[in-house]
């Protein structure tokens, strides 16, 4: 029986616990050509994860959801943001350049109304 305690307490803690499952994340890269998703919506709860696929540095800034904001990500880099309550909509933009290839959005769906169908 002192043995079974532990071995449940490791599962539990090997399993994330009892919560209940996974936060979503939306990948988000940025090419050569821009974004591969200038509109994405993700649940209330999820993260948005970008990555940098150029050849070129690249650094997202938000006035509307400075949580959205990304230190400057070198080529190979990626930055994963911090979970994003809705419902709200961010607009992005990369600062490094005026490109609006660039420029995205994330809509966060209000807590227990789903969302993540579009755009990833």
């Amino acid at each position: 029986m002192r043995i079974a305690i532990p071995l449940v307490l490791l599962a539990l803690v090997a399993c994330g616990g009892s919560g209940g499952g996974s936060v979503t994340e939306a990948p988000i890269n940025l090419t050569s050509s821009g974004l591969s998703s200038s509109a994405v919506t993700i649940p209330s709860g999820g993260r948005i994860h970008f990555f940098n696929k150029d050849t070129v540095d690249h650094q997202i800034a938000s006035t509307s959801c400075p949580d959205l904001a990304t230190p400057r990500l070198t080529p190979g880099a990626d930055s994963l943001r911090p979970v994003m309550a809705g419902p709200t909509t961010c607009a992005f933009s990369d600062a490094l350049t005026s490109s609006a290839s660039f420029n995205g959005t994330v809509n966060v769906s209000a807590p227990g109304t789903g969302g993540g169908g579009s755009g990833y």
